[in-house]
């Protein structure tokens, strides 16, 4: 099986730029939570604009890797969403720097996932260890694509999770596999 890694790393002055585009879905949507993007790639993702049956083409997921000590993983994760009841996985594949990564995954990423998915099928997204090593998430957000439409899928802030499959060096709790707070 062979996965295709798409990465763009944010420099610290993107992620904040990000971290400022929190306006519309902040006052509208999720009150209490200061950090919601409004925009991915220039478009608006503050409205629900993708149809329920409306096929995804992309999944792109900011993560934000807190500045704990060993938070960084140069590790194997892989983002799995569950699609009326099966689970399919796409690589990340990367190191995980502290800071703000961009990652893209076309829907075709996803290995064995049907040639076309709706927002509705959409029953979880997750993020697994898939190695030994441990990374410390501070915030993530999840965009769905499907056409010239974006929708924000899943919100997860200041959150800190040991994503880790034994231990962490920090010496606090850790989960092998985090479920993302879907909104859909």
């Amino acid at each position: 099986t062979e996965y295709r890694e798409k990465s763009i790393n944010i420099q610290p002055r993107m992620t904040t730029m990000l971290l400022l585009a929190c306006s519309v879905l902040l006052l509208v949507a999720l009150p209490g939570i200061h950090s919601l993007p409004s925009t991915v790639d220039g478009k608006d993702i503050s409205q629900r604009s993708i149809g329920t049956t409306a096929c995804i083409d992309e999944v792109i997921i900011m993560t934000f890797t807190s500045d704990r000590d060993h938070a960084e993983s140069s590790g194997n994760f892989d983002l799995e969403l569950e699609v009326n009841g099966d689970t399919y996985m796409a690589e990340f594949g990367t190191t995980m720097k502290t800071g703000g990564q961009l990652w893209k995954f076309d829907i075709s990423d996803f290995y064995n996932i049907p040639s076309c998915v709706s927002k509705q099928d959409i029953e979880e997204i997750a993020i697994e260890e898939d190695t030994d090593t441990a990374w410390n998430i501070q915030s993530v957000f999840t965009v769905l694509r499907a056409g010239g439409d974006y929708e924000l899928a899943t919100v997860d802030i200041d959150v800190f999770p040991w994503i880790d499959g034994d231990h962490n060096l920090a010496g606090e709790p850790s989960v092998r596999r985090f479920e993302l707070n879907l909104l859909l």
